[in-house]
């Protein structure tokens, strides 16, 4: 999770608890990726009023089992689990909805239909790449291009992918980008957010060139990630796609994730909030 703003990053502490957030802007959203809690209600009314105050619509808490029932018990709701999140442990995805328009999903039955025939398909290892395809690991040079892919790729993002500057401090801070190249040029990419902490690695920002859909350089850039981490000792790996898309939810499913839940309108992208299913992957070996 990288913080580009002085307000992206959240750190309170009080008698009853103590936390580490994101104040998502571009997804109007509070995220609580750490926390330590003794007054669960103080707690959970803290983040309450914090999200409200920023014009927030929802806020998200991956929980630790030991402690799901207890922020349940003020109100949250579980929306989705990945087991192995928490150095192996299983983390809840609980959520709180501030406004009632953020809670509801006009295309979710829709989605679960689209996931249902997906969850049907044979899993499927990907196929190497073509005569002519590289796959390697980014560079610092490739930057440029590859910001100009996300660009070409992604009407709004998330994250501002689309900003060279942004890209090298993912780089920086340990994020692994993988790249597919044809003649010359990048034609598709995808990235591997690590959590050292909790030896976790999100599978993220994948993008294929219009020009080169259909090929499989989805799952091959991905396959390829998960390599790469594993071989530095990452056992969980798990992504959030867009519920609407059968192409990667089927690149997940082929791979061998697990679907774990769904996200109410959880980010912004393509120009409005869209829910994203959750695919982990675990144990890895």
């Amino acid at each position: 999770m990288l913080f580009t703003d002085n307000d992206d990053l959240l750190r309170e502490e009080h008698k009853g608890f103590c936390l580490h957030a994101h104040n998502d802007h571009t997804n109007k959203r509070l995220w609580v990726f750490a926390y330590r809690v003794q007054d669960w209600t103080d707690f959970a009314n803290y983040v309450d009023r914090h999200a409200r105050a920023k014009g927030f619509g929802k806020i998200i808490v991956p929980t630790r089992e030991a402690d799901a029932a207890a922020l349940a018990a003020t109100g949250f709701i579980n929306e989705a689990r990945a087991e192995g999140f928490f150095r192996g442990e299983t983390a809840y995805f609980l959520v709180r909805y501030l406004c009632p328009q953020r809670r509801k999903s006009t295309l979710l039955d829709e989605e679960l239909a689209m996931l249902a025939d997906i969850q049907r398909q044979p899993r499927k290892a990907p196929a190497a790449p073509e005569p002519g395809f590289e796959l390697r690991p980014a560079a610092w040079g490739d930057i440029p291009e590859l910001a100009a892919l996300f660009d070409r790729v992604f009407a709004s993002y998330p994250t501002p992918i689309n900003d060279p500057e942004y890209l090298a401090l993912s780089m920086r801070l340990g994020t692994i980008f993988q790249v597919a190249r044809h003649n010359g040029r990048i034609v598709g990419a995808a990235a591997a957010e690590t959590d050292p902490a909790q030896r976790h690695a999100e599978m993220t920002d994948c993008a294929t060139h219009p020009d080169y859909r259909g090929q499989g350089l989805a799952s091959q850039l991905i396959a390829a990630l998960e390599e790469e981490c594993a071989a530095r000792g990452y056992r969980c790996f798990w992504s959030l796609s867009r519920a609407g898309s059968y192409g990667m939810n089927l690149v997940f499913h082929r791979l061998g994730y697990r679907h774990g839940g769904t996200l109410i309108n959880n980010a912004h992208i393509g120009g409005r909030y869209e829910d994203l299913h959750l695919w982990v992957k675990y144990p890895v070996t």
